[in-house]
């Protein structure tokens, strides 16, 4: 079995500190609310306007930082503690800003049991395995399986395994926000128009695209890192929204079904910075007071109520067979290698079929990746792959790999 790879030996993170709200939860009432009004709004995220040429407008007060009054991540956990729901942002590949997650989430959870954890990297249909896992009845490869963890979030699901780890030791709930990634490719590529009617019933009524602040930072992002496949801005923020509004949508339905729990919420900074994501959409919603923590978050007015900045770390990842592989009628097959591939060198070439692993069948990418996790760097695996030959036919050959 893996070792747990629990976050131990964190370092002391340091903290900027802006406003902190104090909003009623409104008893999780159906009115209609805004969220409060405050210094979140559309604040250029650039470091520094003037080199990339911009005019910066007269008598502009830029902000300033009083280093003598750096805080600590247990100070900034007292301070949330009585909200209804803490947002930590994350950027997802990164251990350190799961570090501070875990921290936030055990800390909380000794000041009060009665918590959850909403997920971004969880997609709402399988809401049922996460129970399941959580609550002891599947194991940890079944419920990455059944989860679809690595064909729909994919990220090294070491990043994530202490805080599942921890949420399943203690039995806390852990609530898949996001919507199903089909739906939200879908409206990507051809707008909300595109989704059929069942596929509209699947996601919120309301989308609030009003957010011109919102709207201009992704379009900058869109700018920055365009997909071939996402041609069209407006139904780039279409696909956004959806993405916020569902998983404010999920987080507020289960707030309902269980009033009585403090949520956790971890999602990616874009989601929560400045408020635009989820928070002011669950706050619509429900009224809920809440405050905002972001990781490694550049410093502006308004961005977040707290920005954590840990060491950086370096965590267990899982090996790799260094192979590109593409599923394609119904078989995985070798696309290509990274340089210095060790598969390769072992003798793979591209065009291969990979049949088994250590004479475990594969028949998804995701079952490699699931392989590989209970793997460790360093270690030969037998790979079985059949190879289609000039003339001559198939054969399948087994070759020894050393995971890199």
């Amino acid at each position: 079995m893996k070792k747990q790879n629990v976050m131990t030996n964190v370092a002391l993170a340091t903290l900027l500190v802006f406003s902190m709200r104090a909003n009623d939860c409104a008893a999780l009432s159906n009115d209609t609310k805004s969220p409060p009004a405050g210094p979140r709004g559309a604040i250029s995220q650039k470091k520094d306007e003037a080199k990339s040429g911009k005019t910066v407008a007269p008598g502009t007060d830029p902000a300033a930082v009083d280093m003598a009054g750096l805080k600590s991540l247990s100070w900034v956990i007292d301070k949330v503690a009585s909200k209804k729901i803490i947002y930590v942002g994350e950027y997802h590949d990164r251990f350190s800003n799961h570090t501070v997650e875990l921290q936030v989430i055990k800390g909380l959870f000794k000041k009060n049991p009665t918590i959850a954890i909403g997920m971004e990297m969880f997609q709402r249909p399988f809401q049922q395995v996460l129970d399941d896992y959580i609550g002891g009845v599947i194991g940890e490869e079944e419920f990455l399986k059944k989860s679809e963890y690595f064909t729909r979030w994919g990220y090294d699901f070491n990043l994530y395994k202490p805080i599942i780890d921890f949420a399943r030791a203690e039995k806390i709930p852990v609530i898949a926000l996001n919507a199903r990634r089909e739906i939200a490719d879908k409206v990507a590529k051809a707008g909300r128009d595109s989704l059929s009617l069942e596929e509209k019933k699947e996601i919120p009524q309301q989308l609030d695209l009003s957010d011109d602040s919102y709207r201009e930072r992704l379009k900058q992002v869109f700018e920055e890192h365009k997909n071939p496949d996402e041609k069209n801005f407006d139904f780039f923020y279409e696909a956004q929204v959806l993405w916020d509004e569902t998983m404010a949508q999920s987080l507020d339905e289960y707030m309902r079904k269980d009033p009585l729990r403090q949520m956790i919420v971890l999602a990616g900074s874009g989601h929560i910075a400045y408020g635009s994501g989820i928070p002011k959409r669950a706050f619509r919603r429900n009224g809920c007071e809440y405050a905002t923590i972001l990781n490694d978050a550049d410093v502006d007015r308004g961005v977040g109520d707290y920005l954590i900045y840990p060491e950086a770390r370096e965590g267990e990842t899982a090996p790799k067979l260094m192979a590109i592989l593409k599923e394609e009628g119904g078989k995985v097959m070798v696309r290509d290698f990274p340089e210095d591939s060790v598969s390769r060198k072992a003798g793979m070439r591209v065009g291969d079929v990979l049949l088994a692993l250590d004479n475990a069948p594969v028949q998804s990418v995701a079952d490699v990746r699931i392989m590989l996790f209970y793997k460790h760097h360093g270690e030969a695996t037998r790979v079985k792959v059949m190879r289609k030959r000039f003339l001559l036919g198939e054969r399948e050959l087994e070759l020894d790999v050393m995971l890199q």
